[in-house]
């Protein structure tokens, strides 16, 4: 359950990996009927959705984190015919704004889809999260 979004504005600042991508992005969530709530996908670029989106590959969120859970679960998918090795930015979000920052690297086979799991760099920030947020792809 997701809903495809334009982000604008990411650049990303730091270390790559498990924590230290920076950026924000501009988007909208949906709220699920599951323990999971608010997930979203994003297409990595674009404007809009008749706009063909030049990321390599797209994240869609499966669960956020939430009290007693620290981490996030992410499917990324490749959108090229080549392998490529794609930083996916992940920002935590609470009423407030930004709880929280981080991104993993992921690598992908042509068309693959992982699964991947992304932890908090503040896990005692937690009880703050409401959303996950995916950045732009690069």
């Amino acid at each position: 359950m997701g809903v495809v979004l334009s982000l604008t504005g990411f650049s990303a600042h730091g270390r790559h990996g498990h924590s230290g991508g920076h950026g924000c992005s501009s988007s909208k969530s949906s709220h699920s009927s599951t323990n999971d709530s608010n997930n979203s996908t994003t297409t990595g670029g674009g404007t809009g959705k008749s706009k063909k989106s030049d990321a390599p590959a797209h994240a869609t969120v499966v669960s956020c984190a939430a009290p007693g859970r620290t981490k996030a679960v992410l499917q990324v998918t490749s959108d090229l015919d080549t392998q490529r090795t794609v930083d996916v930015p992940l920002t935590f979000e609470g009423s407030a704004g930004t709880v929280d920052r981080t991104s993993v690297r992921v690598t992908l086979k042509p068309r693959e889809t992982q699964t991947v799991t992304v932890p908090m760099v503040s896990p005692s920030k937690v009880n703050d999260v409401q959303r996950c947020q995916v950045g732009r792809l690069s």
